[in-house]
């Protein structure tokens, strides 16, 4: 039967899956569909990534449906992920040229946007938080020595732009859950230094792009960098990449924020603060939950069911950027079979993603979920081992019936996964005013290090990426390698009984007839040995990746 009859027969529920039983994500798209099948219809539309774009210059005309590109002086198609096809060299030189400008001029933005936005956040905290009403959460006895609030603004904005969470007053943002503005700018630094910066980053470039003059040069280095930024950066997202990932941050927060409010109802801890302060410390909480660590309570005062919550999100924090750094690459779609080009394809599990007999929008979530459970997969071996090592360590203390309350497993799986992360978030001590790291022995901490030294670069994507990599590394074609017949032209000359190259040159095949038998029995041998060659080398990659994580 064919296979697209296989794939196309409806098959019931309970064969499918796991006894046919739905995911939580599963249940929560079909309710979404159920109640807003507009909004889901349009988001499907939003998410689909095309796979090939025409791109006209200026002076084109009669192209249906093509995109304008005002940095470019002919007509050009263009891949998934801004992949270059059918050029010649001079057109290859224009795009580099423009390419080279686009490089120069993200180097100046990325600066500036560094700067910029720290130095805004510092010019309103640092006034705003020299009034008299905050001079005594500087002083003794709230601190060990005297703070001086001008320093204290420059290290706050630092700390929350770059997600350390580091403070220099002992309870972080506790004293100043009333300190609205700063509250609101350090929400805006956390967002645009970490889970927001490629939306910040893509939003500044489209201002720009709107205030230069239209015909300027500026004009066109800033539309090939709103069109093609995964060939300058590795946090530049295509448009609907970056909508994708405003959606997700906006929901994480949201939820994060909505049970905050809801789920610490009659904690006394949480009931004694005012609810319009709670709706402050609430958002600030939900944002630095997953990247910076700030705390605006005390932890272990909250309810069980947020601080389980606030597991799960340090845990998946660095997802959604991962997710989209690694959907944007094409040269890992192409180390792992994913659109690939013509060739032997390995038997691997993404062999499932070459978009033919289906919707692109449901090959590119299928693509993320495989991502997604091998990040899983690599993320639980490191936290298994290291909540393992730090229990044997910790034996006593784990046992001490006096330390049940703050001393116990999940404490040591929160830290963990806070290091893991980098968050910074701890349940603390009750007895010192330092994190839960500060109570465990020596080589407890030594595991926290390195864990947090290996979370550090969980983020970063599976194969090399376009945006690390120089020009000089490509090599150009060189003109004898373009006279050259592709794989492709030698086996249709093979299979038609000509030599390549020799086609339009009157090459008689009857003189060579054996000689050429051979050479064809010899290439079809020699591509099911590669096919076979490759098949194994992936699968063997794709077990060492399951077994060992790399």
């Amino acid at each position: 039967m064919p296979q697209e009859t296989l794939a196309s027969y409806p098959r019931p529920r309970k064969h499918s899956g796991f006894g046919g039983f739905p995911m939580p994500h599963e249940i929560v798209k079909n309710l979404f569909s159920y109640f807003f099948p507009k909004l889901q219809r349009r988001l499907t539309r939003t998410l689909t990534l095309p796979k090939t774009t025409t791109l006209t210059s200026r002076r084109g005309e009669g192209v249906v449906g093509a995109k304008p590109a005002p940095y470019i002086s002919f007509d050009l198609i263009v891949g998934r992920n801004s992949a270059f096809h059918q050029l010649t060299r001079e057109q290859q030189d224009e795009l580099g040229g423009v390419e080279y400008r686009a490089l120069n001029a993200l180097l100046w933005i990325v600066a500036g946007y560094h700067i910029g936005v720290q130095l805004i956040a510092f010019t309103v905290i640092a006034p705003y938080i020299t009034q008299s009403r905050w001079r005594e959460d500087f002083l003794p006895p709230m601190q060990h020595k005297k703070i001086h609030s001008t320093w204290f603004s420059a290290f706050q904005v630092v700390s929350a732009y770059t997600n350390t969470g580091m403070s220099l007053v002992d309870q972080s943002m506790v004293p100043f859950q009333q300190a609205y503005a700063m509250i609101f700018f350090m929400v805006l630094l956390v967002l645009a230094g970490n889970t927001a910066f490629p939306i910040f980053l893509r939003f500044t470039i489209w201002t720009l792009s709107r205030l230069v003059p239209e015909d300027s040069r500026a004009n066109e280095t800033l539309h090939f960098l709103l069109d093609h930024p995964r060939r300058c950066f590795i946090y530049l997202f295509p448009s609907h990449q970056t909508w994708f990932l405003l959606t997700v941050v906006f929901f994480l927060n949201m939820t994060d924020w909505f049970f905050f409010m809801v789920l610490d109802i009659g904690n006394p801890a949480i009931d004694s603060i005012p609810l319009n302060v709670r709706f402050a410390i609430g958002l600030l909480q939900a944002i630095a939950v997953r990247a910076a660590g700030f705390g605006t309570v005390a932890l272990s005062a909250l309810a069980p069911a947020v601080k389980v919550l606030y597991l799960i999100m340090m845990y998946i924090s660095v997802y959604p950027i991962a997710m989209s750094v690694r959907s944007t690459n094409v040269y890992e779609e192409q180390s792992l079979g994913v659109f690939r080009a013509a060739g032997p394809e390995p038997e691997d599990e993404e062999d499932n993603f070459k978009p033919t007999g289906e919707s692109r929008a449901m090959v590119w979530s299928r693509y993320l979920a495989m991502h997604a459970r091998r990040q899983l997969a690599f993320d639980m071996w490191w936290l298994g081992l290291a909540v393992f090592l730090v229990c044997i360590i910790e034996k006593n203390p784990l046992n001490l019936e006096a330390n049940f309350g703050w001393f116990n497993i999940f404490s040591v799986v929160f830290e963990l996964v806070s290091a893991y992360g980098t968050v910074g978030l701890s349940l603390g001590i009750p007895t010192q005013n330092y994190s839960f790291s500060g109570a465990l022995a020596p080589l407890s901490k030594l595991i926290v290090c390195l864990v947090m030294i290996r979370g550090r670069h969980r983020g970063l994507p599976v194969a090399i990426d376009r945006a690390v990599m120089l020009p000089m590394e490509f090599a150009p074609p060189s003109d004898s390698d373009a006279q050259k017949p592709t794989a492709v032209e030698e086996d249709n000359a093979i299979s038609n009984g000509q030599a390549p190259g020799k086609a339009s040159s009157g090459y008689d095949k009857s003189s060579d007839d054996a000689e050429w038998r051979l050479r064809r029995n010899a290439r079809k041998q020699s591509n099911e040995e590669l096919s076979i060659a490759e098949r194994r080398k992936t699968a063997a990659k794709a077990d060492q990746e399951a077994i060992f994580g790399y």
